[in-house]
């Protein structure tokens, strides 16, 4: 990443030589659709579609999700070449899993400790990544897809890059390009997403603040006050966050001191020391100039690019009886913790006890007992799924899986039959599917617990989980044990300090620090090994995207209530009437 962070001052505006080559191309790509259309009685309001990079799960019309697929690889596409320096190349990439709704509800279904406000969610762990978004319909700033490229960015950062510092940076870039917009043939680039607008306008109208730009910088936001509470504070980080980005992207010379700057980070400087010697600015000025420069230099940039990417959409219909099951497939998917997956493993166990024929209800049963519950009762269909047909890679990787699970719940003589049985399941289910994260962790796993010394197959099969989807925290630990095992000690220090960075997973990055001493000692295969088998999975890694519309309102709310408050109360003190003073005063919500 060194040389990526020193590279950046050439690269992070790629997307403008881009445009130079894409202008050589003399038509726009346009979307093009399929429909697999399935023999059924009746069909769910549920469909699939899949494109390049993504596949949605959605009960949308199919008009509103090709549009969300066509912006969102359009998107992608721009990211790609925005982080050029700091992503990492993958020879095979998983196409990313989303859920698509009508209706902003479900989330809840997901995670019962959901934030209010709540309006996104990427959900990381072991068992799955994906993403939760909602179609709002026709707004004047097309709000729902701001937040939805906000979430994507976000998460895009995660996936593809090693950056997990400063929490600033990550915050601004995807406030940055939430309010990106495209047409066939041109992208608008720098544009003040609306919410972000209204809450510099209202500090701008004298209302008080809850953190300086040095406060920003180091993501010091644990004690700070606001009239929205903690959303409140987070509005405001991600407010000054855009800013400081818009600034930093300004200019050649800034996006180099940009590159200096996530460098010296890298590195183990703390944010604000490490921003004041790549910008040569203080903390301290950055209120002043940050003002100035949103009032005079702030410019939304109009790119030509003949070439955007299109997406190829394939709709594939699904069965009515599917539509039962697909948000709970998704929550069992997102790792919840011990009681609420029981609870779920029951409640999906009453409905596809309605359904005794539908394959996709039983699917889900299946993958819950296995993670909640009694994984031998998940064996018979599974079983029976395999024989019927030997290609359902789904019903083949949940067999692995429920075997290593058995094994990893007995000490007894059964243990190596399972581990064997899971080994040989889990290398077919890899063999259906090379490109499944999911498949790749678990072969690595069962050969963890199976043999002394580890085969390159399992070996591959960590760095390949990880290299799929690296904001996956279990799936980092491995691959940096995988190339400390391999004697790859450079890739080992590297992945370490990654982990290290991330104080979004304060765990992980505790034990990363504890391992770069390790590693520094120079541990054997056994102690290795060893560790490996420690491992387990973690909870899921949780992006909410926060309804910041609904936020300003409450902060707007509760300032008017505020003001009101100290107008009666400054009324009362100076009546001169000790009978006339207030007995109460308004109360905030």
């Amino acid at each position: 990443m060194n040389n990526a962070i020193r590279a950046g001052a050439l690269a992070v505006l790629g997307i403008i030589s881009m445009s130079h080559a894409a202008a050589q191309q003399s038509e726009s790509p346009q979307v093009t659709q399929s429909v697999t259309v399935a023999n059924y009685k009746k069909a769910s309001p549920w469909f699939l579609a899949e494109s390049q990079h993504f596949v949605v799960y959605a009960d949308t019309k199919r008009e509103a999700a090709t549009e969300l697929l066509n912006n969102l690889e359009r998107l992608d596409f721009l990211l790609r070449s925005y982080t050029k320096p700091y992503r990492k190349a993958n020879s095979s990439e998983q196409k990313l899993t989303l859920y698509y709704q009508d209706r902003v509800e479900g989330l809840s279904g997901i995670d019962a400790a959901l934030p209010a406000d709540a309006i996104g969610l990427y959900s990381s762990c072991a068992a799955g990544v994906q993403g939760f978004g909602f179609h709002l319909g026709e707004t004047a700033d097309n709000e729902g897809l701001s937040y939805i490229f906000e979430a994507y960015t976000r998460h895009f950062i995660y996936r593809h890059t090693d950056i997990r510092a400063p929490a600033a940076f990550i915050d601004g870039f995807a406030q940055y390009f939430a309010s990106v917009r495209f047409t066939d043939a041109q992208m608008i680039v720098g544009k003040t997403p609306p919410t972000i607008a209204q809450y510099l306008d209202f500090l701008d109208e004298g209302h008080r603040y809850s953190l300086d730009y040095t406060d920003v910088l180091a993501n010091q936001i644990a004690t700070a006050k606001n009239y929205a509470g903690d959303a409140g504070v987070r509005l405001e980080f991600a407010a000054k966050s855009w800013l400081l980005m818009h600034y930093m992207l300004a200019s050649e010379d800034n996006r180099g001191r940009l590159s200096k700057y996530l460098n010296s980070v890298y590195q183990g400087k703390d944010a604000v020391p490490a921003f004041e010697g790549a910008f040569d600015l203080k903390a301290s000025q950055l209120g002043t100039e940050m003002w100035r420069y949103r009032r005079t230099s702030v410019k939304v940039l109009t790119v030509d690019v003949p070439y955007l990417p299109a997406a190829t959409v394939n709709f594939t219909a699904l069965p009515e009886a599917a539509s039962d099951f697909i948000m709970l497939d998704a929550a069992v998917k997102a790792c919840p913790g011990k009681a609420a997956g029981e609870a779920l493993l029951g409640k999906i166990a009453g409905e596809a006890g309605k359904f005794p024929k539908n394959e996709f209800g039983h699917m889900t049963l299946s993958r819950a007992r296995i993670a909640f519950g009694d994984p031998k009762q998940a064996l018979p269909w599974l079983t029976q799924a395999i024989a019927k047909n030997a290609g359902n890679f789904d019903a083949v990787y949940l067999s692995g899986l429920a075997h290593l699970r058995l094994a990893e719940q007995n000490n007894g003589a059964a243990t190596p039959a399972y581990l064997q049985a899971a080994q040989q399941q889990l290398l077919n289910a890899r063999e259906l599917n090379p490109e499944s994260a999911d498949a790749a962790y678990a072969y690595f796993r069962a050969e963890v617990l199976a043999r002394s010394e580890l085969s390159d197959t399992a070996l591959e099969g960590a760095l390949t989980a990880w290299q799929s989807a690296r904001e996956v925290g279990v799936f980092a630990r491995s691959a940096a044990l995988a190339h400390a095992y391999l004697g790859n000690t450079s890739q080992a220090k590297i992945l370490l300090k990654t982990l290290a960075l991330n104080t979004l997973d304060p765990k992980t990055a505790t034990w990363a620090t504890t391992w770069q001493q390790k590693l520094a000692a120079g541990p054997s295969r056994d102690d290795i090994l060893a560790e490996m088998r420690t491992q387990q999975a973690g909870p899921a890694f949780k992006e909410w995207t926060i309804d910041t519309n609904s936020v300003m309102a409450t902060v707007r709310y509760n300032a008017g209530l505020d003001a009101a408050q100290n107008y009666l109360f400054n009324q009362s003190v100076n009546t001169g009437s000790p009978e006339k003073v207030l007995m109460s005063v308004p109360t905030k919500r």
